[in-house]
């Protein structure tokens, strides 16, 4: 019988490997992993001093004091953060994000009677109780900023207690319940602050950051972590005035920032190091309590989508980029494949306006239907041309070196809203206007700035009478937290008066996407159009903005990129892949038939490449003066040199060819312009994973690169990230409810997406859901979070760090460190990691230790002198805002060592723009060694594995016979010094070949 059964197994071994599957043993809890370290983790011992509570990785896990078993008390998908008991010991209080907003919860310490405590859209954090009990107090972003509230549990009386244009947070009763102690960050005075009979009292003016404070036994002082100059601490701060802190904590401990707990005798127990620590009341002793908890991963197999990488045979376009209707109605422009088309309403064929190798985009009709205004990069930077529609002339209308996008005319054709990059603040656009002159004798004036810089801002949109200008912009909640709502700004156009903000709905919600998501002004100035949970609506408004009634729902599937025709009674939008015109008098929707297709560029001729030295990408060490072997776009055979084989020679005989490289997590824009792709390629970057964009934006890109109408990498994308309710970034979408995360996921499989990005604010019940029904259509799901994330099967997590909706992360403390559970989460369930070192301090780090980094010559090739000049500074702000950053980073470095010693699959990435592209990548390799991984084991990570990780290794990521040739030739020993890595002499792309000279063109 066992035999039977084993070979079974067997049997579906075999079947789930020939399906492609990924992790094909993995069963639902079938991998269990035991921890005994947490990172971030926060305790609490309860009253009675019998038991400890802990929020490992965002679920409250129950244990003895002494240590033990620890118990899981609440769901995996709730993220419970920072536990807390009720004098009698009877229940536990905590925050909870299972909503998609924080709110209060308590449950009892054998997991029943689950209460919610708080409601409504606001976050509510950081709960504990009245010494009688009888009330919560907890931090709450209601009132504008974070302020301290209080909640009697019997009436559900809800009494704001600080009213501060800071944010007042993580308060704590003293003993007696007459005193709440809480953080408080103010421009002027942040630090410890006590309140009493309305009253409150600077305790301790500092410019670190704090934990939550606790109350020492005698009420005299409070106790809290402090996290300054890259270090942390535990520190004893007496209420007396004029006292200094006393540091109880080990020098470099790693504290963790949560409120310590104090017994009745005057110990301390407090989380540090990875434990759960106690410290006696005299602070000479300190134990580390011994405890394990077992989390159960569902890592189940799926069939990953079949790539056809290098196939000739036509593909439809699908990246129609900004399609705008003429005024008349019969037809539209859009750019696709680098170029401006037209299309005429009837006839499916578009027209093609432009032809070259620059990037003409974001067309727009002057409403007198003389001119078609575009950005296009024929300058050198993207600027605005026009075209006369009756010559088909272009001129340029302005000169700048900032780039520029989304222009629109305003209602008499006489000026044009635009905005205009911010280079000193990352994502931020400025609202400019520029008078048209009439003719081309006359000098283009000067834009003229009608707004400070948003941030990520949507198009803009004229008012019929010329005088405001509609865009959607970011509404934040609060200083201490970046999300918010995505808004309606109506701003006057003349450059002077208050912006009117606009809300669609009074009930709070949020605009789906900013980027081109409405609101859309009607020419008649009865209608904004917008896009809200995925649909298609329209706000009835006055001709100065004011809503004036209910918005109206127009189509129940996914809208983007809505235009008007001149009389208001048309819109005409993208439902994800095909055209549509919506009529406003009877909501009729017709389709507007579109035949667009491309093909791949692919080499036919053999080529045959003489490597000096062949590193593979899976060996560690070196094939020596051999013969790669090109027939089209694929590697026919590698053998040793010969003279005079038939074919085109690429002479590297004293060079080392690998595997072109892959930048793992990348945004892109089409403000890079046409030179985006020869970044890449001059960098030695063949391959991008795209971690979130517009789609059609990047569909654009990917199909000119593909189609070798600009040179450019491998691109494998994703659309917008997937957020939840909040939302920061220009290229989020606000994802509310199951049916809207099923039409985005509608969208993936149309659209053809590579991968699933899901976002901070995402709650863990949807992101489940994303994970499922992502993997039905073949592509991986990746976010910021590692459990649950990991338990229910996401693929990746990126970043170290970076973003979390918590205030901290739960995979990385503040001085770098990880413990146990990250580490073996990682290592042990097979998910992919892109820690993006660089972008955490290495690429500070590494340019300031080599400075001859910024003279490299595609950085200073693509660069200008401004961007180079702004990056060189931004680096010295960090250093100073950052002074341990480098002995940090050290530390960060080295758990990239640790993840891949463990066995964990580890890809290199940057999150550039926020560093540039190119070197960025580079760098991070450089990262890598620093931290002690070999260079073999990093440039596998940025080759073969990077290969597997999207899906496609056994076409791309290493050097072998059948593999496409996807290479680079560089000067120098790889494998001995990473930084030769840099100097790229050839790249070859699908066969195609460039050396560096042709790249810097």
């Amino acid at each position: 019988m066992k035999t039977c059964f084993e070979f079974a197994k067997l049997l579906l071994f075999f079947a789930l490997i020939l399906s492609g599957a990924t992790s094909a043993l993995a069963q639902p809890d079938s991998l269990r992993i035991t921890v005994t370290e947490g990172t971030n983790m926060s305790a609490a011992l309860s009253p009675n001093g019998q038991s400890i509570v802990v929020d490992l990785q965002g679920t409250i896990w129950l244990m003895p004091a002494k240590g033990g078993t620890a118990r899981a008390l609440t769901d995996f998908r709730d993220d419970a953060r920072q536990p807390a008991w009720s004098p009698d010991s009877k229940r536990i209080v905590y925050s909870s994000f299972r909503d998609g907003t924080f709110h209060i919860y308590s449950v009892k310490p054998d997991g029943s009677d689950l209460q919610k405590h708080t409601k409504g859209e606001f976050d509510n954090r950081e709960p504990s109780y009245s010494p009688d009990g009888s009330k919560l107090i907890f931090s709450s972003d209601h009132g504008g900023n974070y302020n301290v509230f209080e909640l009697t549990l019997k009436t559900g009386e809800l009494k704001q207690l600080t009213d501060n244009a800071g944010n007042e947070y993580a308060p704590s009763y003293s003993s007696d319940g007459k005193r709440i102690a809480y953080v408080a960050t103010r421009p002027d005075a942040s630090g410890l602050y006590v309140w009493e009979g309305g009253k409150e009292t600077l305790a301790w003016k500092t410019a670190a950051t704090l934990g939550p404070p606790a109350w020492s036994l005698n009420g005299q002082s409070l106790i809290v972590q402090t996290a300054e100059t890259g270090k942390t601490a535990l520190i004893v701060k007496d209420l007396k005035p004029d006292s200094e802190p006393k540091v109880i904590s080990a020098t470099g401990e790693d504290v963790f920032p949560f409120r310590p707990s104090v017994a009745t005798d005057g110990s301390i127990w407090y989380t540090a190091d990875g434990g759960i620590k106690h410290k006696t009341a005299d602070f000479a002793r300190t134990d580390k309590v011994t405890w394990q908890a077992t989390l159960a991963l569902q890592r189940k197999p799926y069939t990953r989508k079949t790539y056809l990488l290098d196939n000739a045979k036509p593909r439809p376009v699908k990246g129609i980029r900004a399609p705008v209707v003429s005024p008349d109605g019969k037809s539209i422009a859009f750019s696709a494949l680098g170029d401006l088309y037209w299309l005429d309403i009837g006839n499916p064929t578009p027209k093609k306006l432009t032809d070259d190798a620059f990037i003409e985009a974001d067309p727009t009709f002057s409403p007198d239907g003389r001119f078609l205004v575009f950005v296009s990069d024929r300058s050198g930077s993207i600027n605005l041309w026009a075209r006369d529609l009756k010559t088909g002339q272009d001129r340029q209308l302005t000169n700048g070196t900032e780039e520029i996008s989304t222009p629109v005319f305003s209602p008499d054709s006489k000026h044009i809203a635009f905005f205009m990059l911010d280079r000193a603040a990352f994502g931020r656009s400025v609202l400019h206007t520029l008078d048209v002159p009439p003719s081309e004798d006359q000098p283009t004036p000067v834009p003229k700035k009608i707004h400070d810089a948003l941030f990520g801002p949507g198009v803009p949109s004229w008012s019929p009478d010329g005088k405001q200008i509609a865009v959607s912009a970011l509404d934040v909640y609060s200083s201490r937290f970046r999300e918010g709502l995505n808004q309606f700004l109506v701003i006057p156009s003349g450059g002077s008066g208050s912006a009117l903000e606009l809300k669609p709905d009074s009930s709070g919600q949020t605009i789906s996407f900013r980027g081109r998501s409405g609101p859309a002004w009607s020419p008649d100035g009865h209608w904004m159009a917008y896009v809200l949970d995925g649909v298609l609506w329209t706000l009835p408004v006055t001709a100065d903005g004011k809503q004036t009634g209910s918005p109206v729902q127009r189509t129940k599937t996914l809208a983007d990129n809505m235009s008007w025709t001149a009389d208001s009674k048309t819109l005409v939008y993208l439902a994800v892949d095909t055209l549509k015109q919506l009529d406003i008098t009877t909501n009729r929707v017709s389709i507007i038939p579109l035949n667009f297709t491309y093909q791949a560029k692919l080499p036919t001729d053999q080529t045959i490449i003489h490597a000096g030295k062949l590193f593979d990408g899976k060996t560690n060490a070196y094939r020596e003066n051999v013969d790669i072997v090109l027939k089209g776009s694929r590697i026919q055979a590698i053998e040793p040199h010969k003279a005079g084989r038939t074919g085109k020679l690429i002479d590297a005989s004293k060079l080392t060819v690998m595997p072109g490289l892959w930048e793992m997590h990348t945004h892109q824009s089409i403000l890079a312009g046409e030179k985006q792709g020869r970044i890449w390629l001059s960098h030695g970057i063949t391959s991008i994973r795209e971690t979130g964009a517009d789609p059609y934006d990047a569909l654009e890109r990917r199909e000119a690169w593909d189609a070798g109408i600009r040179p450019g990498p491998r691109s494998f994308y994703t659309g917008t990230l997937n957020e939840g309710y909040r939302l920061y970034y220009g290229l989020a979408t606000s994802i509310r409810s199951e049916a809207q995360l099923r039409m985005e996921l509608d969208r993936a499989k149309r659209l053809d997406y590579d991968l699933l990005k899901c976002y901070v604010r995402l709650p863990d019940r949807l992101q489940q859901l994303a994970a499922d029904l992502a993997h039905q259509i073949g592509i991986p799901v990746t976010s910021h979070e590692l459990y649950p994330a990991v338990k229910y099967n996401i693929d990746g997590v990126e970043h170290s760090s970076a973003t979390s909706r918590r205030g901290f992360s739960p995979k990385l403390t503040s001085t770098n460190h990880i413990y146990g559970d990250v580490l073996n989460l990682i290592a042990k369930s097979g998910m992919n990691m892109t820690p993006t070192t660089s972008l955490q301090g290495g690429f500070g780090y590494q340019t300031r230790r080599d400075t001859a980094l910024f003279s490299y010559a595609p950085y200073m090739h693509f660069y200008d002198e401004k961007y180079r000049t702004n990056m060189m500074a931004q680096q010295q702000t960090m250093r100073r805002m950052m002074p341990g950053a480098v002995e940090n980073f050290k530390t960060l470095a080295g758990n990239v060592k640790k993840f891949i010693a463990a066995g964990g699959r580890v890809t290199p990435g940057t999150d550039s723009p926020l560093i540039p592209y190119g070197l960025s990548l580079q760098i991070e390799l450089q990262n890598w060694v620093e931290g002690g991984v070999t260079p073999f084991e990093t440039l596998r990570g940025a080759t073969l594995w990077s290969a597997e990780a999207a899906g496609v290794g056994k076409d791309v990521g290493s050097i072998e016979v059948g593999k496409i040739a996807d290479l680079i030739a560089v000067d120098g020993d790889p494998l001995t010094k990473i930084r030769d890595t840099m100097n790229v002499k050839y790249t070859i792309k699908n066969g195609q070949v460039w050396t560096l000279a042709e790249l810097l063109k």
